[in-house]
């Protein structure tokens, strides 16, 4: 301690030097920190939800969870692997240890959940690395004045908006709420039926067993192969209108099936029995701002990714996008990052009046204007020096670490009245 003592007494210019850089760096360090309103407490993790019709709890365990966690439990670096079951679905967290890769992590998940993703009774298997227990970090509102069916607005959101803003860095999942989907509707007439003699189960019999892809085998000719396929997919409406579901004698004007069809019989269509039509599905929920009709698009972040950072992102992605796409309106509904740089910022302000107050009270009490300068400098000095650590240790500006510089600088000022207090000591004793 003496060594440095002596060094920079003897060469202060040297140490004035060494300082200015100390503080050039923390200021390009302050710069690229990042803020959010706590530091990420929690290990990295990747969440994994199935969606399977209507079965209860104890089946989607006994058949999926299980097996899912059996295989999950066995990748690289897991270290707690649990799950909720409910009715017609399933959620599995998935934590790994801190110095896991999670890029590599989330591509060796969904290679070991492959064979699931083939499985008929799963509905849907999603992989994820947002909480769907989180809040969305933005919630944005897309409207068009001239556009009053939803559906239309859904295309836009699903096959621009979304693909658009999940590609962004730390962007993990766009959620679409409030949407109509088209659908077709078939309504079939009783009394028709009945004239036909057909039942409710006949129809959908027909309608399934015509739309579907049936595989013929292949043929080898002259040294090359042909794949045979049956394809009998409905590619519009008509086609469903034009279904036939049925035969009618005429002679004996009795319905018959294909089977028995001869040229004394006719064709029942599907239009001659049921009323067939595009509909809108019923929406689970409506979203709407200012008394106008809209989707709602709630945007998740990464785990661990900075929320300023993402939020930034957004802001300069929904710019592109309004200019791309004239006539609709991305509204913001709840920005996550103004609560946060609110918060942060009352802390910063409080630290600050703080160190104000406290070098007041130093001038009050010392009454030289010399020794209150040396711990004032003394203050700013250290916080700016802390940024560099901070910076390299991927740490972020949060209200527990500018609670920490706050305190610190606290520590800072009596340590600095210990250390001048022992100086002007000796100055009296003679030396």
């Amino acid at each position: 301690m003496k060594k440095i003592t002596r060094f920079s007494v003897n060469y202060p210019i040297t140490v004035l030097m060494f300082v200015l850089a100390v503080i050039l760096l923390g200021i390009i360090s302050f710069r690229k920190l990042g803020v959010d309103l706590f530091p990420d407490l929690n290990n990295p993790r990747i969440f994994v939800e199935i969606e399977a019709g209507e079965r209860p709890p104890e089946e989607i365990e006994k058949q999926f969870i299980d097996g899912m966690e059996s295989l999950i439990m066995r990748q690289k670096k897991v270290i707690q692997v649990s799950s909720i079951s409910r009715v017609g679905s399933g959620q599995i967290t998935v934590e790994y240890q801190w110095d896991a890769d999670m890029d590599e992590a989330f591509l060796d998940l969904q290679k070991a959940l492959t064979g699931y993703n083939q499985n008929a009774d799963i509905d849907e298997i999603t992989i994820t690395q947002h909480n769907p227990n989180a809040a969305p970090i933005i919630l944005l509102g897309l409207s068009h004045q001239e556009m009053d069916d939803v559906n239309d607005l859904r295309k836009v959101a699903e096959n621009y908006i979304r693909n658009e803003l999940i590609r962004l860095e730390g962007i993990a999942e766009v959620e679409i709420s409030g949407q109509e989907e088209r659908e077709v509707v078939i309504e079939t007439d009783r009394y028709l039926l009945e004239a036909h003699d057909l039942t409710p189960d006949d129809v959908v019999g027909q309608i399934n067993s015509y739309n579907q892809n049936a595989s013929g085998g292949s043929i080898v000719e002259m040294g090359l192969q042909y794949i045979i396929k049956g394809v009998s997919v409905y590619q519009s409406i008509d086609d469903i209108k034009n279904l036939v579901v049925a035969y009618r004698d005429i002679n004996t004007q009795t319905t018959i099936n294909q089977n028995a069809a001869t040229a004394q019989s006719v064709p029942v269509f599907l239009r001659d029995i049921a009323k067939v039509e595009f509909r809108n599905k019923e929406p689970d929920n409506i979203v709407r701002i200012n008394k106008q009709r809209c989707l709602g698009l709630s945007i998740y972040k990464e785990t661990k990714f900075n929320t300023i950072n993402a939020v930034n992102n957004l802001i300069d992605a929904i710019d592109d996008i309004q200019k791309a796409l004239p006539g609709y309106e991305l509204t913001v509904i709840q920005n996550q990052a103004d609560f946060i740089n609110q918060a942060v910022n009352e802390v910063e302000e409080t630290a600050l009046i703080g160190i104000i107050l406290a070098v007041i009270i130093l001038y009050v009490f010392l009454r030289r204007f010399g020794v209150t300068l040396i711990i004032s400098l003394a203050i700013p000095i250290s916080v700016v020096a802390t940024f560099n650590l901070m910076y390299f240790n991927n740490l972020t500006l949060n209200i527990m670490t500018l609670g920490g510089l706050a305190l610190g600088a606290g520590m800072l000022v009596d340590n600095a009245i210990v250390v001048m207090e022992n100086i002007f000591r000796n100055i009296e004793a003679g030396l």
